[in-house]
């Protein structure tokens, strides 16, 4: 048998596609064995890349003495396995975006979830660019997509958004995805160069300053009354593009508070069926000194969901 140290690939820091070749899986069956070796190399990983050592310490301990209590005798198959220990350090660790998944139902090992969602899919996630009555510019975003031709459609709608008096980014539907699209998009309404966060290593180091970009044809944006609306569902890269904004002072964020999943993720193959999603990073904000981990962005107005455009569209018509 291949040793774990052999076996165990790390994928580096977040949203960058390390997808590595399908495995087969004729029969799911899990033997205790298995088992037992699987929550072996999963601690492993956490004590090795977990973003906090002392909470993989924890998690690991936890789940060794689970195993060995006889706790998790019940799984006999893999499906059952990612799924209920998947909870499990959820649960124990706090961190939503810590999980588990099959390689054959993912297609490969990555940190990026296998989208099905059409909204999400469709036109790298914009599904609307219009100018609402009182020549409001709204855009509306499913997800921040990893490509490069997301930037371009991003950038494509901004700019005709970009003669509108107030502008609304509606991000009520959104869920995660790629900080490089967060980098990108907030760069059309701040200054080049302005520092957006840090980012700090397990050990506490920082590991690089991400700082806006210089964007064509943005000028006009930079100054627009901007509003973006949130969820309680609005989870990860979608809560960096609101924090960012409103801590600069250049956005006014109207909803719910959202999810708090603030870590920068990677991908470590456990063995041949099993991988883990694991926050590797942390990002630091210069404004605030930490981030949204764990407690959410924290609208400037707090509203139901479903009343935030209407909120938004009576504060700009307000305002002229």
């Amino acid at each position: 048998m291949i040793s774990f140290l052999k076996r165990q690939r790390l994928v580096p820091v977040l949203l960058i596609a390390f997808v590595f070749p399908l495995f087969v899986q004729a029969n799911t069956a899990l033997s205790p064995d298995e088992r037992a070796a699987s929550i072996d190399g999963i601690t492993r990983i956490l004590n090795k890349q977990y973003v906090f050592p002392d909470t993989a310490l924890k998690v690991s301990a936890q789940l060794q003495q689970q195993e060995q209590k006889g706790a998790l005798a019940d799984i006999t198959t893999q499906e059952q396995f990612a799924a209920k220990v998947g909870d499990l350090i959820r649960q124990h660790s706090g961190d939503g975006h810590l999980n588990l998944a099959l390689i054959a139902e993912q297609g490969g090992v990555s940190h990026r979830l296998k989208e099905t969602d059409p909204l999400k899919n469709n036109n790298f996630a914009f599904e609307q660019a219009r100018i609402l009555p009182g020549n409001v510019g709204y855009l509306k975003l499913h997800k921040f997509w990893q490509t490069e031709e997301a930037h371009k459609v991003g950038h494509a709608a901004l700019v005709f958004l970009s003669h509108s008096d107030h502008i609304v980014i509606d991000l009520r539907d959104s869920g995660g995805g790629s900080p490089q699209l967060v980098q990108y998009l907030v760069s059309h309404f701040v200054p080049e160069g302005t520092l957006l966060w840090d980012i700090f290593d397990r050990n506490g180091k920082s590991t690089e300053q991400i700082r806006s970009l210089a964007v064509p044809d943005a000028e006009l944006l930079k100054t627009k009354p901007l509003y973006i609306l949130q969820s309680d569902g609005l989870v990860s890269a979608g809560e960096f593009f609101s924090y960012t904004l409103q801590q600069l002072g250049r956005a006014i964020v109207i909803g719910e508070t959202s999810a708090g999943l603030a870590h920068y993720t990677g991908a470590a193959q456990v063995n041949d069926w099993l991988f883990v999603r694991i926050p590797m990073y942390r990002p630091v904000n210069p404004i605030t000194g930490t981030s949204f981990e764990g407690v959410g962005v924290e609208p400037n107005i707090r509203v139901p969901a479903e009343m935030a455009l209407y909120t938004a569209l009576r504060l700009a018509n307000k305002s002229g």
